[in-house]
């Protein structure tokens, strides 16, 4: 669970990957976080979720 702190919590339920996207992210990342949302550039139907495990 998570949430934040006097909110009622959030339930967390993992998924297994499926899909391999390419994402393009600001360069430089600001308190752990990247500053804008990351954008999906395209499938990379020539992976599978194993392939980065690796």
């Amino acid at each position: 669970m998570g949430g934040l702190p006097g909110s009622p919590p959030v339930a967390y339920l993992p998924a297994k990957p499926e899909v391999v996207v390419e994402i393009e992210t600001d360069e430089r990342a600001e308190f752990s976080r990247y500053r804008h949302r990351p954008k999906i550039k395209r499938v990379r139907g020539d992976l599978s979720p194993e392939h980065l495990l690796k």
